[in-house]
This record gives structure tokens, sequence and C-alpha cells, in this order.
């Protein structure tokens, strides 16, 4: 059996004979009755709800849709603000290097300077201790070193004066665009050394042309073989001529 559960204004209730009370429950006769559910009302109640059913659907669908129709809208919105904002990014990096090639060049003046502090941190590690005075010209700047320690400066045949001026050729060829020549001089050296290479030239000269054989001087820097080249331009009984590689680049007097 099934329990139902219904209402007072679900049923139908008919009397089909009274009750007896009786006297202290003697000659008590309960009352008989027939209830009937109401089928037709329960069925029109329950109607609505299968009616709300598709209706409650119907709501979800809608829903559904519109929430789809707001996506799309979205998805179409950054599709089309996509590709403007690409332009914007290629655009920085594209500044980027122009930034770093607004910076301005050292001066000259200014390189000098480094320069300057480049050779006197040198000498410092060599344990000299000197002055550095820079004189500039059109093609040459010149750096004459004031010391007590001149013979540790010079070396044997300016052999640690042509380092350190190397060095410094190479520093300054590297920070200017033009070319500049360096030249490194202490208690003037270089017109002392100029001078001995002179009597040097005409002296190989003579042995030249006496043993009748060409002479290989000692390398040299190119500014000291410059010096002898220049002594025996004008000596029509020898030529002279330079062969090697630097820093075993040398002099050859040949006589004619």
């Amino acid at each position: 059996m099934t329990d139902l559960h219904v209402t007072r204004a679900q049923v139908d209730v008919q009397v089909i004979s009274n009750g007896k009370k009786g006297f202290l429950g003697i000659g008590k006769k309960l009352a008989s009755v027939e209830v009937t559910v109401k089928q037709a009302k329960r069925s029109e109640k329950s109607a609505p709800e299968k009616e709300n059913k598709p209706k409650h659907q119907a709501v979800k669908e809608a829903t559904a849709d519109q929430a789809q129709k707001e996506k799309s809208s979205v998805q179409k919105k950054q599709a089309k603000s996509a590709p403007k904002q690409q332009p914007k990014a290629a655009s920085v990096s594209a500044k980027a290097p122009a930034k770093a090639q607004e910076k301005p060049d050292r001066s000259f003046e200014d390189v000098l300077v480094d320069l300057g502090n480049y050779l006197a941190e040198i000498t410092k590690n060599m344990g000299i201790s000197a002055t550095i005075n820079v004189t500039p010209e059109k093609h040459t700047v010149y750096y004459d070193f004031e010391t007590e320690q001149e013979g540790l400066l010079i070396g044997k045949r300016g052999k640690n004066l042509n380092s350190l001026q190397l060095l410094a050729q190479d520093f300054l060829d590297k920070r200017v665009r033009r070319r500049v020549r360096v030249i490194l001089d202490v208690a003037n050296y270089r017109d002392r050394r100029a001078e001995t290479l002179s009597h040097l030239a005409q002296k190989t000269a003579r042995d030249a042309i006496a043993a009748g054989k060409p002479i290989t001087l000692d390398p040299m820097p190119a500014l000291e073989r410059k010096v002898i080249h220049t002594s025996l331009a004008d000596n029509e009984h020898v030529k002279t001529y330079s062969r090697g590689n630097e820093p075993r680049r040398a002099v050859v007097v040949d006589p004619q």
C-alpha cells in the first residue's frame, strides 16, 4: 500500500452513517464515511508543474544563448584590437637602437686626457714616479715625461719607451677616427737618439761601400727607421729600404 498525503481541500467526504457517543463508552458507535480524492483537481494542480519545466528550460537556454553571444562579441573585439597593438611594440623596439646612437663621442681632448691617465697608470706599475705633459699638434701628439728615473723609463736603446709608445698609439687608434701619431719622450731622449742614429747611418754606409755588400741594422721602430732613411737619402753610393715584420722590421743599407 502506498501512503498518500492529501489536504482536506483535495478530498470529498460523504457521511454514510452517523456515530453514537454512548454512555461511559457503552453503546458507542463510530460514524461511517467515504473519502474520495479529487482526481480532477489534482491533475489540474500538477499540470502547471509540467508546464513550468519547459518554461524553466527556456530561460536557461535563453541565458546560454545570451552568454554565447556576449562571448563571441568579446572575441571579435579582441581580434580587432590585436593588430593595432602589434605595431606599437615594434615601434618601441625600433627606437631603442636610435637612443644608443644619440650618445655623443668623447672629444679629442678628453681622449688625450684618458691616454695620459693610462700612461700614468702603467709607469706607476713599473715603479716609476713621473709627471706627464701633453702637447697636441695637427697630426702628432707629444707626451713628455719628467722623472728622476729616466734610465728605467727609457730602457736599453729606448726599448721601454718605445714599447710604451706602441701601447699609447694602439690606445689612441681605437678611440680616434683620424690618424694621429703619438710620440713619447723623456729628457729630450728622442733628439739625442736621432743624432746617434744619424751618425750610425753614415758609418754603416761607409762600411757597406767598403765591404761591397748590404748591411742590415738592428730592428727599430718606424720613427727610428725614418731617421736612417732621411740621413742617407742624399747619399748616391747607397740605397736604403726596410724588410721584415713588426716589431722585427729593420733597415738595410745597400751599396750601389
